[in-house]
């Protein structure tokens, strides 16, 4: 067989062909030299489907780039052929076989694909159509030789349905190609000139074309757990002849690109020493509540390592007490108290008590607005307005005219255009923001109410769950005593003792200690009636009858 090197025309709306190909097209036309000095030997096998069927095995393959490339390593050599054969420029010639991975054995023979089935060619482009073509035609052929696997049914059967419109044309097509086959007509190069020529072709030939086809659809559609080899990206939203088009630069273009470089003078520059010494004192400030540079913040287990997950119970968007590193971030910067849920909660409840709740309700309900969904938008507009700014408001915020003008104006000029309307409230949201951050966070980090929320969150340690039993809810730990042991006590002090009291360890307001590795306060433990049992049983659990 001889493989004439062929010029592939691609033009410029085209996806980039990658340079990996050119090599190896050009290594598969010096193996396919007609030569045997310097191409691959091909050989007869009579246990083919005929005589004629030429054909070479990995061994033959793999000496033959171990000697043109100087390659000492067989894996290596293994390797480059079954790139060679994952890429559709060589095939098997058995189907069966469960991979196209080349081995250093005479176990499988292999062909050259024609040059038109090679990949990237503009004429060779493997389409669901096509696909859907193929399929059909394969299904009207003798179903013993050709009949379609598995996996290839499943996906006739999806491209029906997708091509239901298309169904007649596929059908038609591929009847046509049948045809075609049968008479000796049909080739993808279209070189037969006369049916004389047909009728002279031999069984030979159409085995081979069956077995290029085969293949070809085999590496663009491989079956499951296969490597899809010729996967492709996204495609492209504007072709290349599109933005070069865009690319075309007249006055207005360079009006906007010198106006943009104006700016970029003016604009103050810092300089690189200055930036890094910002990134290295960011990075030691947030390093203790980073989990993953540093250990104690993952308290008190590491979800990323174990399967306990206390550290997002105790971590949740709102929880009664939260942890101590929480707590102390608040106090780094306004934003990251803001950005937390729990803490705008907190600093909420804080301005309620000095009577300026009305500021953050504004600003949240702003942040609502910009992110909500655009039929909402003009209701939300005129809901803040009325409530916030408008005169005699029910919770009317304390800005500027000049602020509240300008509000005002680009309410009338962005009326109509919902997707403007949800800024609006910039200039208002931003004076609040920095009247909360300037007035009253320096007042909440002094107040009493986070210096409580730290001394409880310093002083509940996590307890940890074994074997699984507890609740899964974060407890507080909290100093008890141990109970002592009494002496054994007399019927006349058991009679007196037998009503339930305070003293008692099941009715009292502390808690019992708790003498197992399991969280065992949270199992319901309950007297007994009959309270014939000395006080070291009164620490045992009930019987169950």
């Amino acid at each position: 067989m001889t493989v004439q090197r062929e010029v592939m025309a691609v033009d410029q709306d085209s996806k980039p062909r990658l340079s990996v190909f050119s090599k190896m097209e050009k290594m598969i036309v010096a193996m396919a030299k007609a030569d045997n000095e310097n191409g691959i030997v091909m050989r007869a096998k009579r246990n083919l489907f005929s005589d004629q069927i030429q054909s070479f095995s990995g061994c033959d393959i793999v000496d033959w780039l171990k000697r043109q490339y100087n390659i000492t390593d067989v894996k290596e050599a293994c390797y480059l052929a079954t790139n060679l054969c994952q890429y559709g420029y060589i095939y098997p010639i058995d189907f069966k076989l469960s991979s196209y991975t080349v081995k250093y054995d005479r176990s499988a023979e292999y062909r050259f694909q024609a040059p038109y089935f090679w990949p990237f060619r503009k004429d060779g482009t493997a389409d669901s159509i096509k696909y859907a073509i193929y399929l059909q035609k394969r299904s009207l052929r003798n179903k013993q030789k050709h009949g379609l696997e598995p996996y290839e049914q499943e996906a006739f059967d999806k491209l029906l349905k997708v091509f239901a419109d298309k169904k007649e044309f596929i059908e038609k097509q591929a009847r046509e190609q049948v045809r075609m086959t049968k008479a000796g007509l049909y080739f993808y190069g279209h070189q037969v000139t006369s049916v004389s020529e047909a009728k002279k072709q031999r069984r030979t030939e159409k085995i081979l074309l069956d077995l290029q086809e085969r293949a070809f659809w085999r590496v663009h559609r491989p079956r499951p757990g296969c490597i899809q080899t010729m996967e492709e990206g996204p495609k492209r939203y504007f072709q290349p002849s599109q933005m070069a088009a865009r690319r075309r630069k007249n006055k207005d273009t360079y009006r906007a690109e010198i106006k943009f470089l104006k700016k970029a003078l003016e604009k103050p520059k810092p300089k690189l020493s200055k930036v890094l010494e910002s990134y290295l004192t960011w990075n030691e400030q947030y390093q203790e509540y980073d989990p993953f540079l540093d250990q104690n913040a993952a308290l008190p287990s590491n979800p990323w390592i174990s399967d306990d997950t206390l550290f997002w119970e105790a971590n949740d968007t709102l929880v009664k007490i939260p942890t101590e590193l929480r707590v102390k971030k608040w106090a780094i910067s306004f934003f990251n108290l803001m950005k937390d849920e729990q803490g705008s909660h907190e600093f909420e409840v804080f301005l309620s008590t000095e009577y300026s709740q009305e500021n953050i309700r504004f600003w949240k309900e702003v942040e609502d607005m910009k992110h909500g969904p655009r039929s909402m938008i003009e209701e939300s507009v005129n809901r803040i307005t009325s409530e916030f700014l408008s005169n005699n408001a029910p919770r009317e915020i304390n800005i500027d005219s000049k602020t509240l003008e300008t509000v005002n104006r680009n309410k009338e000029e962005m009326k109509g255009k919902p997707e403007s309307l949800r800024y609006i409230f910039d200039p208002a949201q931003e004076h609040i923001y920095l009247l909360m951050k300037k007035d009253s966070y320096p007042r909440f980090l002094r107040s009493d109410q986070y210096i409580n929320l730290k001394e409880m969150a310093h002083n509940q340690p996590i307890k940890k769950r074994f074997f699984g039993f507890g609740s899964g809810k974060t407890q507080i730990k909290r100093q008890t005593p141990s109970p002592k042991l009494k002496r054994r006590s007399t019927s006349s002090e058991r009679e007196a003792n037998s009503d339930i009291s305070g003293d008692s360890p099941i009715h009292s307001i502390t808690p019992m200690h708790s003498y197992s590795t399991g969280n065992l306060k949270d199992m319901d433990m309950k007297q007994t009636p009959s309270s014939s049992r000395s006080e070291h049983n009164k620490w045992a659990f009930p019987r169950t009858n």
